[in-house]
């Protein structure tokens, strides 16, 4: 056993060696200009870039290269946006991900760091309602079954957005039950 171990260590030494010397085979020929080829008595094959009287050259292609066109310039206007807020806003509930059953209300409530100021407000969208706020939890009433992503965001009294916007996936579940008839009595 210990022979077949030595044996698998010592091929696999010499494809590691033999991968790196064709790597620096490839590079080197791509870098030179000319590279020549030279087989030895013994049928090892010598490649170099320096020719001999017993190698022949060989013919290298130039490599395809690609400079792509220049663009134009565009001149758009640039708007500075100049953070006067800096709102964390994290989704308490509902929790990423989560499955609500049976139920048709969903509550989202957040975290604000700092709390509002004066003229700010929270905006909920959710199944394309959307609501604006101070609190920070609202209900949505009678949410279809199905995926959903609700959108937080704090907008000022411009209705610009002044605070990072959050998302949170959850889903709402709904069983039917199908009323059983009940036979009727002749």
């Amino acid at each position: 056993m210990l022979v077949n171990s030595q044996a698998l260590v010592y091929a696999f030494t010499m494809t590691k060696f033999l991968t790196i010397f064709i790597c620096l085979l490839f590079s080197v020929s791509i870098m030179a200009e000319t590279v020549y080829k030279k087989t030895n008595p013994d049928g090892s094959v010598e490649f170099t870039d320096t020719g001999s009287k017993d190698s022949e050259e060989i013919k290298i292609r130039k490599p395809t290269t690609y400079t792509p066109p220049r663009l134009p310039k565009l001149n758009l206007p640039v708007k500075k946006i100049k953070p006067s807020f800096n709102y964390n806003l994290t989704v308490i509930k509902p929790a990423e991900d989560s499955v609500i059953v049976n139920q048709s209300n969903v509550t989202v409530a957040i975290s604000l760091q700092p709390p509002l100021i004066s003229g700010h407000q929270v905006q909920y969208e959710l199944a394309g309602e959307s609501k604006l706020s101070t609190a920070s939890s609202v209900i949505f009433m009678n949410v279809p079954r199905g995926s959903h992503s609700i959108i937080i965001t704090v907008i000022d009294n411009k209705g610009v957005v002044v605070s990072p916007i959050v998302s949170r996936n959850f889903h709402m579940k709904r069983f039917f039950k199908k009323p059983t008839v009940k036979p009727k009595v002749p």
